[in-house]
């Protein structure tokens, strides 16, 4: 990717508040939205799409995306309602 850690978190932030408001989502459709997003603005790059080594099958840039939605909740700006319902804090 083109952005660091805190960028990525803020851009997962924005995202989340744009495309949900205060409704709430599941951890995958916030992370191929924030995909989506990245792509579009071209801060996703060919590297992004290599498999990652993670559980299930996912590539790398969603695996980072995957990882900042965690580090979002222990950071008190995401919160996990119920099993994989989520909503911005």
């Amino acid at each position: 990717m083109r952005i660091n850690t805190e960028q990525l978190k803020d851009v997962i932030i924005g995202v989340a508040r744009n495309r949900f408001g205060t409704r709430e989502f599941a951890r995958r459709e916030l992370m191929d939205a924030v995909e989506t997003h990245l792509r579009n603005t071209k801060d996703w790059t060919i590297e992004d799409d290599d498999l990652s080594g993670s559980r299930g099958v996912k590539s790398r840039g969603l695996a980072q995306i995957d990882w900042r939605v965690t580090n979002l909740k222990n950071d008190g700006r995401l919160i996990n309602t119920s099993r994989n319902r989520w909503r911005l804090a």
